[in-house]
């Protein structure tokens, strides 16, 4: 993959986190929170009801989650992409590993988290983000000499 390629996808697939993230955090606004809840119905496939009135702690913890997501999107759409198409072969090995690391955590923590909480569903779509983030990133093939 180029690195052009490889820096748009990671671009679209940090952008999918900022608006989640944006979306998401209407969850914390409790005469706002219908976006939120719909997104919590859309991703939950467990049976059973999903209309519980959330917390105080939950819309809070939701506000830190979204935020968290957000600010994850936009490390890889302006610092890990745009790193990835310089010259330098430095700056472009350090994206590639510290992208690989940080989706790596993501990844687990918000999915192991997902199912103790009894969401599997989210950790499906966790992969979905993150074979769409390390394939590029693992594939990734620098010109020979760039610097």
């Amino acid at each position: 993959m180029t690195p052009q390629l490889a820096s748009t996808i990671l671009r679209l697939c940090g952008w999918g986190f900022i608006i989640f993230g944006v979306l998401f955090v209407t969850i914390s606004f409790p005469n706002f929170d219908a976006i939120g809840h719909y997104i919590a119905d859309l991703f939950d496939w467990t049976p059973g009801p999903h209309d519980e009135v959330l917390t105080r702690d939950a819309r809070w913890f939701g506000a830190i989650m979204a935020g968290v997501c957000a600010g994850l999107g936009g490390i890889f759409a302006f610092v890990v992409a745009p790193l990835l198409t310089l010259p330098n072969e430095a700056a472009r090995n350090l994206a590639k590993r510290g992208g690989l690391i940080s989706i790596c955590i993501w990844f687990v923590i918000d999915s192991v988290g997902s199912i103790a909480a009894g969401v599997p569903s989210n950790a499906v779509l966790n992969a979905i983000f993150f074979l769409a983030i390390t394939v590029p990133l693992l594939t990734v093939k620098f010109p020979v000499g760039a610097d």
